[in-house]
């Protein structure tokens, strides 16, 4: 039913209330949203007079005198409705077009409003009594039930995604983006939980307007309660969402306000723990609520002062938040109730079961280990809601719990998840848009769950064409760890607890243009390390054997976060080609734009790889991996034994993988990885002329090394000093580790949405650092 606002002259009222109650006196019009309220005063006494918007139905009029007279009975202080003439506490009246309106009286509650307090009257006093208050008005209503409470309404925070997903295009193209941000996350972490809700009905609508307070100079206390217009059946949390958005408007500490509130609240009304999990989601939901019912009311009535009275403070929160630690403040608002963040086990425990139950070799970061159990962005939170920006975690490609990845596989698991014996549009329309970001002639996609099966399956598929089981790989390499790419990765097989190369496995040169041997960044240096590989074929062609294939990391990643003189490939390549091999690229750990200029980091050597092979951050976490061939060799792994991956390429990976590639485009992420890693570089260059201990800094994008030294002539590796740097950066929040033989260089491949503030935290944590340790050498 279309919204029909009542515009009655004061006269024609007075007129209704001599008739239907007796009264008469003074009209003073109050502020509305979509009805018409006016305060009378009769001399000796005062009442609220309410018109209802001509949409309103009679049933939900009957609901809010109910829940008046309910809440009186339990003693809190809210208006009562007056009955007319006739013994009715509703009146039909009627406008001059003939619209039937109704008609309402109650009695006038004593008191300041609380909006009429300024935000430097109102503190922690006032919002724990707010928070209890309405506390008390919730655990009144669990037990009051009303056919119109039952009903859809805009400001019901059950249907706020929806409403928002319909309004948000009233708002310009920076608000949408805000607001689409926290409906994304909302529908990726509340919405699964929702269902456990308890459910009451709720006032709904506890702002600055509808609260009385005992005075406004010095208010400490609420004394009344106003407007049941918003009373709905819904998750009783949102009363306590409602409340604290409104109580938060226009404070300097909006947090603080928060845990005033909420402390008042569970003091009458304990929340469990799926209740303060998503609190603050929905309180978000609320402002985005209150921005996007704005938007779409001010289009239609642009003259309208009053609907735009919570805009603006409601978008200073949305603005302030977007830049919180929101699970953090959970934690936070947890401990200020006296309720453990943590539900879980606890650290001992939980180490102690790993060394008994999953092994010895299950390694741990840190002598003192952090328990995560939550990710967002390019942070990590551990059980107390501590955030610890996250420096290497190059497998939430797109950050952390990335929302809309996150709906997509929530999506599609509830739907279907099968294997691929089955048609499907989610494989065949991820593999369309990946094989569109490869080179020609890279046309055949085969998926796996991890990178060590994308490498497996890359030997395989290389053996078959080329009939040769001879494998090139380079010095500190890692490759996985299947038995097949232990043998192919010597950080492995000559590492602690190795066995060697075997026979068909044959080491190249690291083309290191640091520690190598063949020092800089030139085609030289390129040429001389290609010969290596030159080398190790013409050793097999005297033995007649030829190259079966050529595995390198684009980019070496534990060898050291190398960055291989260009050109080098381009030559291996050749050299390989010429033998009769394939050329096998890992993109496991630096794909996906990582490098910034360029989707995959073999692109920035100049050259096509045979077979390439994804994992890590194809599914933001989610287990899946990929290789990318030609089909030649593709046709010749047809020797009629089946391929066949229970897992590899079922809906839901490729759903998830679907949405990895979209946030990449849609949020730029390459540009971001290529300006925030050039950025990052600069700073760390900065640091280099400062601090003796950096001998070298390199990288493309957001992949990085910074090696440390004892030495800027010798080189001789700070192993120590980088251990105790890990340590101290851990204390600061900043979650790093090292890479390369001695463990002296510090790998930085964040998340891809890391930026500029992330990186002028990391930088100042740094240099903390330095000085620290230096001063203790």
């Amino acid at each position: 039913m279309n919204s029909v606002k009542p515009t009655f002259t004061m006269d024609t009222l007075l007129t209704y209330l001599k008739q239907h109650y007796q009264l008469a006196g003074e009209l003073t019009p109050l502020a509305s949203y979509s009805d018409q309220n006016f305060l009378l005063n009769t001399g000796q006494q005062r009442y609220v007079i309410k018109v209802a918007n001509g949409a309103d139905k009679k049933v939900e009029l009957e609901m809010q005198n109910s829940a008046m007279a309910h809440l009186t009975a339990k003693g809190l202080p809210v208006p009562q409705a007056q009955k007319n003439e006739d013994g009715y506490y509703i009146t039909e009246i009627h406008d001059e077009d003939d619209n039937t309106f109704y008609l309402r009286v109650l009695t006038y509650l004593t008191g300041d409003f609380y909006a009429q307090a300024s935000c430097e009257a109102v503190g922690p006093e006032l919002w724990e009594n707010l928070g209890q208050f309405m506390a008390t008005v919730t655990s009144a209503l669990a037990d009051f039930q009303h056919p119109g409470a039952y009903r859809y309404f805009d400001w019901d925070l059950a249907h706020g995604f929806s409403i928002c997903q319909q309004k948000k295009q009233f708002l310009n193209k920076k608000q949408e983006k805000i607001v689409t941000d926290c409906l994304m996350n909302y529908q990726a972490q509340t919405m699964p939980i929702l269902a456990k809700l308890p459910r009451s009905v709720i006032h709904n609508d506890a702002n600055d307007h509808n609260l009385l307070v005992d005075n406004i100079t010095n208010p400490k206390n609420i004394c009344g309660l106003i407007d049941f217009g918003d009373m709905v059946f819904s998750h009783s949390i949102n009363e306590l969402a409602v409340t604290a958005a409104y109580a938060m408007m226009g404070q300097a500490e909006p947090i603080e306000t928060l845990k005033s509130v909420v402390v008042g609240f569970y003091q009458e009304y304990p929340l469990n723990n799926d209740e303060f999990d998503v609190l603050l989601s929905l309180i978000l939901l609320r402002l985005c609520s209150s921005v996007c019912n704005a938007a779409l009311a001010m289009k239609k009535e642009p003259d309208n002062d009053y609907l735009a009275v919570s805009v603006a403070p409601a978008w200073q929160l949305l603005s302030y938040f977007k830049q919180q630690h929101i699970f953090a403040i959970t934690c936070q608002l947890k401990a200020a109730c006296h309720v453990n963040p943590d539900s879980g086990k606890s650290k001992k425990d939980i180490k102690t079961f790993r060394e008994t139950h999953l092994g010895k070799t299950l390694s741990l970061s840190f002598k003192e280990p952090l328990k995560i159990v939550r990710g967002k962005g390019t942070y990590l939170y551990d059980e107390l809601g501590t955030p610890y920006l996250d420096m290497v975690n190059n497998v939430c490609h797109v950050g952390h719990c990335h929302p809309k990845v996150v709906a997509a596989g929530q999506a599609q698991m509830a739907k279907l998840n099968t294997n691929t014996r089955f048609l499907h549009d989610n494989l065949v329309t991820y593999a369309e848009k990946l094989l569109a970001t490869m080179p020609e002639p890279l046309s055949v996609c085969m998926f796996v769950n991890s990178g060590s099966e994308a490498n497996e399956l890359a030997f395989r598929l290389a053996k078959n064409y080329t009939g040769s089981e001879e494998l090139l790989t380079v010095e500190g390499a890692y490759h996985g760890n299947t038995n097949a790419c232990i043998n192919a990765s010597p950080y492995k097989f000559d590492g602690p607890g190795g066995e060697g190369a075997k026979k068909y496995v044959h080491q190249v040169m690291l083309p290191d243009p640091y520690r190598g041997k063949f020092s800089g960044n030139s085609l030289i240096s390129a040429q001389a390390y290609a010969e290596d590989v030159q080398r190790v074929i013409t050793e097999l062609g005297a033995q007649d054997k030829k190259p079966g294939m050529f595995i390198c990391e684009s980019l070496q990643g534990v060898a050291g976060q190398i960055i291989m003189p260009v050109g080098y490939l381009q030559s291996v390549y050749s050299m390989i080609r010429d033998a009769g091999g394939v050329c096998i690229a890992d993109e496991v750990q630096v794909g996906f734009g990582r490098v910034g200029s360029h989707m995959w980091a073999f692109e920035t050597q100049n050259v096509v790889p045979d077979i390439v092979t994804l994992g890590k951050p194809i599914g933001n976490g989610h287990p899946m991996a990929a290789v990318i061939t030609t089909q030649a060799i593709a046709d010749a792994f047809v020797t009629g034994m089946e391929y066949f991956n229970t897992f590899g390429g079922n809906p839901v990976s490729c759903a998830i993988g679907q949405a990895v590639l979209e946030v990449i485009q849609e949020e730029k992420l390459m540009d971001n990885a290529f300006e925030t890693g050039k950025y990052l570089q600069q700073e760390l260059e900065k640091l280099q002329q400062v601090y003796e201990v950096i001998g070298d800094i390199r990288g493309l994008g957001l992949f990085i090394g910074v090696e440390l030294v004892v030495d800027r002539t010798s080189k001789e590796p700070a192993t120590e000093f980088t251990e105790q740097l890990i340590e101290c950066l851990k204390a600061q929040q900043i979650i790093l580790s090292t890479e390369g033989k001695f463990h002296n260089i510090l790998k930085i491949k964040p998340p891809m949405v890391f930026n500029k503030a992330d990186a002028d935290i990391f930088i100042k944590a740094l240099k903390y650092g330095f000085e620290l340790l230096i001063k203790q050498l």
